[in-house]
């Protein structure tokens, strides 16, 4: 029984540090301009914050000012808002504009069915996590929480030098 759920645990852990860029993607910004795979991962190293809650463009702007404040000139900074829990009753123009206020220097890929986020393996319900990828789309590591100094240690320590 020990061994199984040690299994389980080895396979489930390999998955969440194994989870990179390869997957194809096209998505819209908070702008509408079109992005693939291949723009956001474009031989620089990418960090990518992302969420899913209503709570989600608040963090997201906290963690851009942090993020801009203490990140290196040679990383990529990049939002994916994962947008399928948004009501068919909310015209998406509304969510694009509160992206475009509280995010307006930086792309925020608009995931409105989810695909990409899950994808790139964010986890399911978080308001917000960072994502450090390499040049080659490898993903390097995850932090989840609003942003504080030593979560942005973390983050940090895992751009490659």
């Amino acid at each position: 029984m020990t061994r199984t759920l040690f299994s389980i645990l080895l396979s489930l852990l390999s998955f969440a540090t194994s989870a990179d860029a390869a997957t194809e993607f096209k998505l819209d910004d908070q702008y509408g301009k079109s992005h693939t795979q291949a723009d956001i991962f474009s031989g620089k190293p990418v960090v990518m914050y992302a969420g899913m809650e209503r709570k989600t463009p608040d963090a997201m702007e906290a963690w851009d000012r942090a993020l801009r404040k203490k990140a290196p000139s040679t990383v990529k900074v990049v939002g994916l808002s994962n947008l399928e829990g948004v009501p068919f009753f909310v015209p998406k123009s509304s969510i694009n504009k509160t992206l475009v206020k509280q995010v307006p220097k930086t792309v925020v890929l608009c995931d409105w069915e989810g695909d990409v986020y899950a994808k790139l393996g964010f986890p399911k319900g978080a308001t917000i996590a960072i994502a450090v990828f390499d040049e080659n789309g490898k993903r390097l590591g995850l932090v989840t929480g609003e942003v504080n100094d030593a979560r942005m240690a973390e983050v940090l320590a895992l751009l490659p030098e």
